[in-house]
């Protein structure tokens, strides 16, 4: 079992979850999430149960992951795609800086850029440099481009 690792900018602990490992082809690793696994939301001070399973994948040089986010049939419910630092990889815990902006998208087609309030909160708080602030602005491009052309893992196939 891998341990995914959120954090903020500043090394906090965002969120943690427990997944197993899929898939790593050398570019992107493929994780899935069980129900009955415990996320610890530390910046909401809680604990979730998992109840829907999850698959999560993160490539080694891109400045974003995707959650596709299952229902109750298996049927997807949305991606949700994280903004954030390429992850480094430590044993079998996978780490990466969440830099707040997100991408939700549903299977009808609809899409929304989430949280560019608190991207630009944090950049401030934080200082993100601006050569990283065009970087994750860019990332969310590169997201939408993959998934208007319908390239993995926006194209419904999925692995084990």
């Amino acid at each position: 079992m891998w341990r995914i690792e959120a954090l903020k900018y500043d090394q906090r602990m965002h969120y943690s979850l427990p997944a197993r490992l899929l898939d790593d082809d050398g570019t992107r690793l493929w994780f899935r999430s069980q129900p009955g696994g415990q996320i610890n939301h530390v910046t909401r001070n809680r604990r979730f149960t998992i109840t829907h399973p999850s698959d999560m994948i993160f490539w080694r040089a891109r400045w974003y992951n995707v959650y596709l986010n299952y229902a109750d049939d298996g049927r997807l419910a949305h991606y949700y795609c994280n903004v954030g630092l390429p992850p480094e990889l430590s044993g079998e815990t996978l780490r990466f800086v969440d830099l707040d902006l997100d991408v939700q998208i549903w299977p009808d087609g609809r899409y929304a850029v989430l949280d560019e309030d608190e991207f630009t909160e944090h950049a401030i708080l934080f200082g993100y440099p601006p050569a990283m602030q065009q970087a994750a602005r860019l990332a969310i491009g590169d997201i939408l481009a993959h998934w208007q052309a319908g390239q993995s893992p926006f194209d419904g196939r999925r692995p084990g």
